[in-house]
């Protein structure tokens, strides 16, 4: 695995390693519960390429007001498919166009509501800006790779008394079911989440 600040790793060689990587198996538009898709949209970056992340906006009601997620939302009836959705959802939230996908990652199954949770891997060639739609999006972001998986990002967040895995940036918590996504992402190309230092 790399890991740590060393990383090397630029877009060319991380496509790469995607394209070797087989879209899950199993991963198909399933016919009962909710469904809803989100893009992992990645493009170089300064230090090593980085990731698009959105803080959702405050919403009076909302259990996931403020949190940091990938782009991305509920299917539509008028969707054909996910990989539509993801890119609907993207457009609509940060204002970014996005082409066909290079690959699909295992689906994820909301632990509370069971619904499917459909990710689409984006590489771009360059660093677009983020237009954050305010009616959805408090902020958008790109995070480096290096970042994330730095030993000092790793951390704890508490929701209801339970503690999750969680890694945290200029203050923003990346945990739940983004940070399972993300996980899914980085074993595709070779990374790891870091792990809370004990003591």
């Amino acid at each position: 695995m790399i890991s740590g600040a060393g990383l090397e790793l630029g877009v060319a060689e991380l496509r790469d390693r995607l394209e070797r990587h087989s879209s899950a198996a199993g991963s198909r538009d399933p016919r009962r519960g909710w469904q809803a898709a989100t893009a992992v949209v990645v493009a170089p970056h300064d230090t090593a390429p980085a990731i698009a992340f959105i803080r959702r906006a405050e919403r009076p009601g909302d259990r996931w007001s403020g949190d940091m997620a990938l782009p991305g939302g509920t299917r539509d009836a008028t969707d054909p498919d996910l990989a539509t959705t993801a890119a609907r959802e993207t457009r609509e939230e940060i204002g970014l166009t996005l082409g066909e996908p290079l690959t699909r990652l295992p689906d994820q199954v909301g632990r509370t509501s069971g619904g499917t949770i459909a990710s689409f891997v984006h590489v771009l060639d360059q660093r677009p800006s983020l237009v954050p739609d305010p009616d959805e999006v408090a902020e958008a972001l790109w995070i480096p790779l290096d970042q994330l998986v730095a030993a000092r990002a790793a951390t704890r967040f508490r929701r209801g008394g339970i503690p999750f895995p969680a890694v945290e940036h200029d203050g923003r918590i990346i945990w739940g079911l983004t940070h399972r996504i993300v996980g899914t992402f980085l074993h595709a190309v070779g990374l790891e989440w870091p792990s809370v230092r004990r003591g």
